[in-house]
Parts: C-alpha cells; sequence; structure tokens
C-alpha cells in the first residue's frame, strides 16, 4: 500500500494545462475540489464527485460489523504456532465477513459505470479523504477519482523468468507464461503505473469532518496528552476499502483476464515508452487488488488490513466472486528480522497468509503481507503504521520531520534501528518508535490523511501545488 508523495517537495517544473485558477485559491475550495481537472467537452462516461457531506455523529454501536464478533486471536505465541491459521483462527471467515459489507449495495460486475457507489440503503455509507485533488502529478483523476501511486513492473505481478525463489520471500503460483516474458518486458519499460481510491465508512466520516472541517485548514486536538488530528483515532466500527487499478494486460498476467476494465484519466507514455509523462489521458486499467481494514480494539495496533487480488482462476460468476484472498496483518511482526537480527528472528505470525493462493503473488518483507502491487520490501500495517504528519501546516517531508514510508535504504535487507522502528507496532496516539520525528502527529494509520495533511502543507507555505516533473 505505497505511494510516491514523498517525492513531491522535490518537483519543481510547471505544467500549464494543471494550474488551478485563481479563483479557487482558498483552503476551502481546494481541500474539496473533486479532482485535477475535469472532464473534456463532450464526456459521457462516469465523472467523480468528492463524497464529503461528513456526518456529525455515528452510531455508538455498529451492528454490520459481525467481523468483530468472530472469535480470532491476537497474542502472541511463541514459539508461533505451525498449524494453518487462515482457517483454524478463523481468520478467512473475518476477511469474508468485512468484503460481504463492502460489497454491499454495489454492481455484481463492478463496472466502469457504474463503478463505486457511495450510497447504500439509501443513505451515504462512503465518504473520501479531502485536499487529494491538489497535486497535478498523482492528483484525484475526473473519472473515478484514483489518485496514482506506486508503479510496478512485471516482476512484482508474475515469476521471474530467471527467479522462483525470491530468496527468504514466500513465492506462490506458477509462471504460466514464461515463454512471453521477454515481450512483455520488452513493451512495458516504464512499470505499470497503479491508480486507486478509497473510501472510508460513516465512522470514518465523522473523524474527517472533525480533522478537515468545511474551512479546509485541518485541525489538531489533544489525545492523551498528543496532538493528533481532531476526531482521532478513528472511533469503533470505522472502516476502509481500496480499489488499485493497474494498465497491466491479461496478456502478459493472465489471472486479470475477465477484470473490470475502468477508465481512468492517467498518464501517457512518452515517444520512446520509457517514461510516463506528465500529460493525462483516458486509459482502460483493469482492478488489481482490493484492499481493506477495520478497527479493531482486540488488535495490537487497534487495526486490522486484509488483501484481495483479482484472479481469473476463481470460481464464481461476479466481480466479488474472483477476489482471491491473500490474507490479513494486524501487526508488524518486531520480533521477526528485520526489525530484529536473524540470530533472534522467529517465524511472522501477525500476518497470517491464505495458503490457498493459487495466482504469483510475492507478499512482503519476510512472510508479512502485502499485495500484488505492493512494496515487496514493506508490508501493508508496517507501511500504514508510518503515517505520521508535520505539525503547524507545514510541507512533510519523509526522512526529514515524517517517517519513511515507502523507502530506506537496507528497508527489509538488514538489520538496523531504522527497519526495528519501521517494523514495531504502535498503536495512536503514540509516536513513531525509535524516537525520531518527535513532533510528528500520529495519523492512526491513514496514509490518506498523510496525504492531506501533505497538500494543506503545500499550500500553506507555497500557496501552489508542486508542479509536475514526471517525464523529464
Amino acid at each position: 500500500m505505497t505511494r510516491k508523495f514523498a517525492t513531491l517537495a522535490a518537483l519543481a517544473a510547471a505544467v500549464g494545462f494543471f494550474a488551478i485558477p485563481a479563483v479557487a485559491q482558498s483552503p476551502a475550495s481546494l481541500a474539496f475540489q473533486n479532482t485535477v481537472k475535469g472532464p473534456p467537452p463532450g464526456w459521457t462516461g462516469p465523472v467523480f464527485k468528492l463524497s464529503a457531506a461528513y456526518p456529525a455523529a455515528a452510531p455508538s454501536q455498529c451492528p454490520e460489523c459481525t467481523w468483530l464478533q468472530v472469535p480470532v486471536s491476537f497474542a502472541p505465541k511463541f514459539p508461533p504456532p505451525t498449524d494453518n491459521q487462515w482457517d483454524a483462527g478463523n481468520w478467512s471467515e473475518y476477511l469474508k465477513r468485512i468484503l460481504d459489507y463492502v460489497k454491499q449495495g454495489q454492481d455484481p460486475q463492478f463496472g466502469n459505470t457504474p463503478g463505486f457507489q457511495v450510497n447504500v440503503g439509501g443513505m451515504t455509507r462512503w465518504f473520501n479523504v479531502p485536499w487529494m485533488a491538489y497535486d497535478p502529478t498523482v492528483g484525484r483523476e475526473f473519472v473515478h477519482g484514483t489518485t496514482n501511486e506506486r508503479t510496478a513492473h512485471l516482476r512484482d505481478l508474475i515469476h521471474p523468468p530467471t527467479d522462483f525463489t525470491r530468496g527468504s520471500k514466500p513465492v506462490v503460483g506458477a509462471n504460466t507464461i514464461a515463454g512471453e516474458v521477454a515481450s512483455c518486458l520488452e513493451q512495458n519499460k516504464a512499470g505499470f503505473e497503479t491508480w486507486s481510491v478509497g473510501y472510508y465508512n460513516q465512522w470514518g466520516g465523522v473523524a474527517f469532518g472533525k480533522a478537515i472541517p468545511k474551512s479546509g485548514v485541518p485541525q489538531t486536538a489533544d489525545y492523551m496528552g498528543t496532538q493528533m488530528p481532531a476526531g482521532l483515532p478513528f472511533p469503533p466500527g470505522t472502516v476502509v476499502v481500496k480499489f488499485l487499478t493497474t494498465n497491466a494486460t491479461p496478456d502478459c498476467v493472465p489471472y486479470l483476464k475477465g477484470s473490470p476494465e475502468w477508465q481512468i484519466d492517467r498518464h501517457v507514455l512518452n515517444a520512446q515508452k520509457t517514461a510516463y509523462t506528465c500529460e493525462r489521458s483516458v486509459q482502460i486499467s483493469r482492478l488489481v487488488q482490493v484492499d481493506v481494514a477495520v478497527t479493531d480494539s482486540r488488535s495490537p495496533t487497534g487495526w486490522v488490513y486484509g488483501t484481495y487480488a483479482y484472479s481469473a482462476d476463481q470460481p464464481g460468476t461476479t466481480f466479488w466472486d474472483h477476489l482471491l484472498p491473500l490474507g490479513i496483518q494486524y501487526g508488524s511482526d518486531p520480533w521477526t528480522f528485520p526489525a530484529v537480527p536473524k540470530a533472534e528472528s522467529v517465524p511472522v505470525q501477525q500476518s497470517v497468509l491464505n495458503p490457498g493462493v493459487n495466482i504469483y503473488q510475492h507478499f512482503g518483507c519476510n512472510g508479512r503481507l502485502a499485495g500484488p502491487v505492493d512494496n515487496a520490501q514493506s508490508s501493508c500495517l508496517s507501511c500504514h503504521g508510518s503515517a505520521y504528519a508535520a505539525p503547524g501546516g507545514a510541507v512533510s517531508t519523509m526522512g526529514t520531520n515524517v517517517p519513511n514510508s515507502f523507502g530506506f535504504a537496507g528497508m527489509c535487507t538488514q538489520y538496523s534501528l531504522a527497519n526495528t522502528s519501521y517494523f514495531n507496532n504502535t498503536i495512536a496516539p503514540q509516536k513513531f518508535s525509535g524516537g525520531n520525528f518527535p513532533n510528528a502527529l500520529p495519523l492512526d494509520t491513514s496514509l490518506q490523511l498523510e496525504v492531506a495533511f501533505q497538500q494543506y502543507g503545500q499550500f500553506n507555505t507555497y500557496k501552489k501545488p508542486a508542479a509536475c516533473a514526471l517525464g523529464k
């Protein structure tokens, strides 16, 4: 679950057609604008509208959150259990119930039209994070409201033709297209862009309404002696879902056959097809991954993250049937390499992986959970656990005043204090572990909220977005 926002402050070149009109230069209008640019004249396809009518309150209980009644154990065991915890530990049922909640009221085929529906059962269930349409490079596009994340490569999605082990990283699934790898590599030197869109349910929406009110100016409050965004930590009942798309094709990644094809206003390749440029046009992307996350007071981090991959081989007739559960994660296993030396390391137990995965899947660092287009050197909760923001409306600079969420020297490959901090468990309102970044505001695992605070900091400091510099 990685992003490109770490480099925003360094982008330097101007792109005129993404400029924000002078009349819109206020926090309120910029925070809640729908997309970086609108559709062209004559457009007849879907048009994204930010869901930002945040409720003032939500019920104290969530009767629909049936996964909270599933008997699962978060207690560490030494040595870790060796049996199939995915089924024996009830994690398969836990994750299934979350997906059942997410897909309520949605199109069975999850097609380009209608896309994701925010209204369920006559009320608004799902809400978006503001301030994510300010950045011209990766900000929200107009069709489905997706934002640009990590660029994946063929080696992330299928077995490299000469490497079927990937060292100590868990690898499952067979390489079914070994003969086609060379041509796919040649045709996709720039890799495959990931564009994704995330939603929080009404409990999360209540938090956003307090953290970023109608003024568009982020608000903080004291929580247990620590400054953090108002409304946080996220209340019990919060559910997050994110849909990730890729421009990889079934010719190169066979398990994407039949995946919904969404129109995405995404970056255009240069003439040599070796790099993406600042220009955007509507192109086809396919659903490759679905991430979910829920608050659970039983978890040592307060959260449980889960990941699905689209698989053509999954039985069923709907898009949702073809989502293959990869696993869940409720902690970063701080007793497992590289958080500790190899000699002291024990197998992970705070990630529970589905042993029935039959497509290529690289997972994350040393057996932790990660999805197909995620960074294999990281993990879902380790990355999200590093979500912090600079205080006082300043620009967040990863590695300087906020943690490095998306990569640093030696990530996952060697024991270090940086890895100890990154692959540690924190729970809001705790500061980032290791004593670094003591002034950074905890964001309770929300990387989307990190983007919002970062973009407000960009506006507050420079009064204009960082300009796009792709393809230069």
